[in-house]
C-alpha cells in the first residue's frame, strides 16, 4: 500500500480549534447570522475517508463555503486541530458532548455543524482561563 493510499483511506474524527480576536457578525450559511464574541472556539467533525484532505480543506481560507464550519473559517484564525483515527462518524458526537464538558464551554449557534444527527450541535466556544502565578 502506498502513502497516497494510506492516505486517501484514512478516516477518523477530529477537532479543529480557532481563535477570533474580535466580536463579529457571521453569516453561517442557511443557519442565519449570529453575533460571535472573542474567544477560543472548537469544532467537532469527521471524515470516513480522505480525512488529511479534509483536513487541509478545512485549513484553507479561500474555497468554496459548503459546510457550516467553513463560514466561520473564513472570519476565524485556525489553531490547529486533534485527529483521533479508526473512529466511527458518531465520534463527532461524542467529542462534542466531552468539550462541554468543560466549565463554562456553551454551543454559541443551534444545529451548527450537526445537521445530519441529533446533537445540538458540533460547535463550541471554549473559555479562556487565565492562571495566576503567585507572587513570591
Amino acid at each position: 500500500m502506498t502513502d497516497n493510499d494510506r492516505f486517501s483511506k484514512a478516516r477518523g474524527v477530529y477537532v479543529l480549534w480557532f481563535y477570533l480576536p474580535e466580536s463579529k457578525q457571521i453569516t453561517i450559511g442557511k443557519l442565519g447570522t449570529f453575533s460571535f464574541t472573542p474567544g477560543i472556539y472548537a469544532y467537532c467533525g469527521s471524515a470516513q475517508r480522505n480525512l488529511y484532505s479534509r483536513l487541509e480543506r478545512h485549513e484553507r481560507v479561500k474555497k468554496n463555503l459548503h459546510w457550516h464550519i467553513d463560514y466561520f473559517r473564513a472570519q476565524a484564525p485556525f489553531l490547529g486541530s486533534v485527529v483521533s483515527l479508526n473512529q466511527p462518524k458518531d465520534g463527532e458526537c461524542r467529542l462534542a458532548q466531552e468539550l462541554l464538558k468543560i466549565p463554562g464551554a456553551f454551543y454559541p449557534v443551534p444545529r451548527f455543524g450537526a445537521s445530519d444527527c441529533r446533537c445540538p450541535a458540533h460547535f463550541i466556544k471554549v473559555p479562556i482561563f487565565q492562571i495566576k502565578s503567585g507572587e513570591g
